[in-house]
């Protein structure tokens, strides 16, 4: 899959630093979670 808006990365390989919006409009940055393991899922929204 192709995201021109994160840079390509390989299984295993550390993600840069982002953050986004959650569903309930917070922020939530990658750098919250700095040290432990994390599942990311990353989806399209179709409307």
């Amino acid at each position: 899959m192709y995201c021109k808006f994160m840079p390509s990365t390989k299984v295993g390989q550390p993600l840069p630093f982002f953050s986004v919006k959650d569903h309930n409009g917070r922020e939530i940055s990658l750098q919250q979670f700095q040290g432990c393991w994390l599942l990311l899922v990353f989806h399209r929204h179709l409307s």
